[in-house]
Formats: C-alpha cells, sequence, structure tokens
C-alpha cells in the first residue's frame, strides 16, 4: 500500500510538472498572441515596415501553430496512453491559442497576400506605364499605339485600385487601424495614378503637334528635294555656248534657281528645331543625319550653281562684245557690197564709177580695225577651247574676215580696170586732136608758099 501511494504520489508530481511545462510552453505562445495583437492593433505607419513585420509574423505564427499542433499530440497520446482523456484545463488552453493563431494567420493573409500582394501589382504597373513615357518611339504611328495600349493599361490599373480601396473600406471595419495604414497606400497609388494619366494626356496632346511637325518637316524637306533635284540637273547639263541670247537664257534659270534656294538656309533650321522637338518622345538620329546631308548637300549645289553662273556671265559678256563687232562689220560690207553692186553705179560715167570705187577703197581700210576687233573679241571669248571651233560667232567672224578681204581684192581689180578703160578713150582723143593740129600746120605752111 505504502509503494502504491508512493507510486501515485510520484506520478501526480510527475503530472504537475508536466502541465507546468504545457503551461510554460502555452505561456509563451500566449505571451506572443499579445504581442501580435497589439502590433496589429497598432500597426506600424510605414507600409513597407508593416508589410515586413507582417511577413515575419506570418513566419512566426506557423511555427507557433506547428508547435501547438505538436504539443496537442503528445498530449493526446500520453493520455491515451493513460486511458483517459486530455484534461479540459489543457484541451480548452489548446484549443483557445490555436484559435487565436489561426485568426492571426487569417489576419496576416488577409493583408499581407491579398491587399500587399494587389497594392504591389499595381504599383508595379504604374512604375512600368511611367517607364514607358521616358523610352521614345521609332516614329509618331508607333507612339500613338503605345499611347493607346498605355491608356487601356491606365483603366484597367484605375479598376483594380477601385476594387481594391472598396476591399479596404471593407477590411476597416473588422481592422480599422490597419486600414487606415492600407487607406493613406491607396490614396498615394491614387495619386500616382492620376499623375500618370496626366503623362499619358500629355503625351497624346505632344503627339497632336508633332503630327504638326512632322507635317511641316515633311513639306520643308519635299522642297529642299525638288529644289535638289533641279540644281543636279542643271549642273549635270551641258552648257550651251551658242549665242549671247543662249547664255543668257541659262543665266536666268540659274539666276531662278539661286533664288529659289535663298529659303534653303532657313528651311534647314527649321527642320533642324523640329528635330529637336521631336527628339523628346521620338527617335530622331536619322531625320538628324538626314538634315545634316542635305545642309551639306544643298551647299556643295549653291556653290556649283554660282561658279557655273559666274561662268555664264563672263562668257555671255565676252559673247556679246563679239558679236557686236561681228555684225558690226557685217553691216560694213553688206554697205560696201550693196554699192559696189548698186544698178545705179553701172549706169554713171567710167569717170565717176571710178571715183566712186576709189572712195569705197578709202572706205574699206576701216575693215582692217573692225577685222583686229572681231580677232581682239573674239581670243577674249570666255568659253572653253574645245568649243570655239563650233561656235557658229566663230565661223561668221571668219568668214566676214574673207569675204572683207575678198571685197577688198575685187574693188581693187575693178579700179583697175576703170583706169584702163577710162585712160583708152582719153589717149584716142589726144591723139586725134594732135593730128589735127598737124593738118593744119602743113595748110598754113603751104599757103604761105603760093
Amino acid at each position: 500500500m505504502q509503494e502504491e501511494v508512493q507510486t501515485k504520489r510520484a506520478q501526480a508530481a510527475q503530472e504537475l510538472r508536466d502541465r507546468e511545462e504545457v503551461e510554460k510552453e502555452l505561456s509563451v505562445v500566449k505571451a506572443w498572441i499579445q504581442e501580435t495583437r497589439e502590433l496589429l492593433l497598432n500597426p506600424t505607419p510605414d507600409i513597407d515596415s508593416l508589410l515586413q513585420e507582417l511577413e515575419i509574423v506570418h513566419g512566426d505564427v506557423i511555427t507557433y501553430r506547428q508547435n501547438v499542433e505538436k504539443l496537442a499530440e503528445q498530449q493526446q497520446s500520453k493520455y491515451l496512453d493513460l486511458y483517459t482523456i486530455l484534461p479540459s484545463e489543457i484541451s480548452m488552453q489548446l484549443a483557445e491559442v490555436s484559435l487565436a493563431l489561426g485568426a492571426i494567420e487569417d489576419q496576416v493573409l488577409e493583408i499581407k497576400e491579398d491587399f500587399s500582394s494587389r497594392i504591389h501589382d499595381i504599383s508595379e504597373k504604374l512604375k512600368a506605364i511611367s517607364n514607358k513615357f521616358k523610352e521614345k518611339s521609332p516614329d509618331v504611328d508607333h507612339a500613338k499605339e503605345e499611347v493607346k495600349s498605355l491608356f487601356e493599361d491606365l483603366d484597367s490599373c484605375g479598376r483594380t485600385l477601385s476594387e481594391l480601396d472598396a476591399a479596404v473600406q471593407e477590411f476597416g471595419r473588422r481592422n480599422p487601424l490597419l486600414a487606415k495604414q492600407l487607406s493613406d497606400v491607396i490614396n498615394k497609388l491614387s495619386e500616382m495614378h492620376h499623375h500618370t494619366t496626366r503623362l499619358a494626356d500629355c503625351r497624346n496632346n505632344w503627339l497632336k503637334k508633332a503630327v504638326c511637325y512632322l507635317d511641316e518637316y515633311n513639306e520643308m524637306l519635299d522642297f529642299i528635294l525638288r529644289w535638289s533635284e533641279k540644281a543636279k540637273s542643271l549642273v549635270r547639263a551641258n552648257i550651251i555656248w551658242n549665242s549671247s541670247v543662249h547664255l543668257q537664257e541659262q543665266i536666268r534659270m540659274y539666276q531662278a534657281v539661286l533664288r529659289e534656294s535663298r529659303e534653303l538656309h532657313g528651311d534647314l533650321e527649321s527642320m533642324a528645331e523640329k528635330v529637336e522637338l521631336l527628339s523628346e518622345v521620338l527617335q530622331v538620329e536619322s531625320m538628324s543625319q538626314q538634315v545634316c546631308e542635305l545642309s551639306r548637300h544643298t551647299e556643295e549645289l549653291q556653290q556649283s550653281i554660282k561658279t557655273r553662273l559666274q561662268s555664264l556671265q563672263d562668257a555671255d559678256k565676252s559673247m556679246e562684245a563679239l558679236e557686236y563687232e561681228v555684225k558690226a562689220l557685217h553691216v560694213a560690207l553688206e554697205q560696201v557690197q550693196a554699192t559696189l553692186t548698186s544698178p545705179e553705179l553701172a549706169r554713171q560715167s567710167l569717170k565717176e564709177q571710178l571715183a566712186q570705187r576709189q572712195r569705197l577703197l578709202a572706205d574699206m581700210e576701216s575693215f582692217k580695225q573692225q577685222v583686229q576687233a572681231v580677232q581682239l573679241c573674239q581670243s577674249a571669248l570666255q568659253v572653253p577651247e574645245e568649243v570655239m571651233p563650233n561656235l557658229a560667232i566663230c565661223r561668221t567672224a571668219l568668214r566676214l574676215q574673207q569675204e572683207a578681204s575678198q571685197l577688198q581684192h575685187v574693188a581693187i581689180q575693178q579700179c583697175n580696170i576703170l583706169q584702163v578703160q577710162w585712160g583708152a578713150p582719153y589717149l584716142q582723143q589726144t591723139n586725134m586732136l594732135l593730128s589735127s593740129l598737124h593738118s593744119e600746120t602743113i595748110c598754113n605752111k603751104t599757103g604761105h608758099g603760093k
């Protein structure tokens, strides 16, 4: 009996120790539950810090639940071996702690996995949309498509944000302090969404201006390209050196093209300004390079046209001088030839014809000065040497020089013939007079003899 009593006492003492150990373990869990409840009732103002704390709480609550479940299994097994039921004070505490841990876990998960995840998703989407506005599009059409897509994303974020706000308000009825922290985050996200929407509106309005900028750019580009084609055609074309008329016609064409080119510099500067404006949202490297190449190319064409225009003007000035002298020589030759072949001259006496031709010969001495003037102008002609033999004016000048020489030769021959024709009758008349005088002298002598 005594041994049985001692055994029961020992068992009772062990039971007390076991229960104290259980109480000790449960008290640790209860203390943690109390601390966690205080954390949830007085959350950290900073939502990021709060979410980090909740992450730790979530890990701890899982560990404590596992420990409590293990403890409950141990106690169940222990009392099952003793063929008795789990004492109510232990089972009630285990149930109370398990329920409290479950409630905390549910609360933490609701915030952590639902609100935190949704908040994070919206925040990341808004950041991604904002970053999109920092990127530059290859062209306006692509930019328009991007803005349209971003507006759709913003609308989606707005709907999600409204749903999240409603969920937070519902959550706030059960957890007012935690809901306040979440509401602050929702407000910040709403501000971020509003700001991003303004960025989208600004981008959309800017794209409308960009269309105008591009239209103006393309209009100026079209003008410059058309001018360049016209200028290249002139520069590549062979110059027609035939006469001052042709030269002046070409001069007018070159001057017209140069007048048009006065707008080029301003247009190119304006195009560069448009590129600078478009560079805010578009990739404009190719456009910028295009403006530089056009500037260089048009400058080269302008210089080539100016050089050729100067050559044309020099050629025209020297051509006009040559044409003037050739025309003067031609007129002089025509006048002399008209006189020499005049029917009136043929009807004059030999003496008058001779005198007239002698005067013409004297006048023809001026041909030498005129021919020299033609030769001087021809040598000063500002045209390529290889084209001079084929110029009509040069061939005309050579022909007129030959005609002048031939005309002088003909006039000299005619004078010689006239001198001979006029001198023979005069000699015959003299001889007749001399013969008559001689006969009278003989008759007089005979009369005196009788």
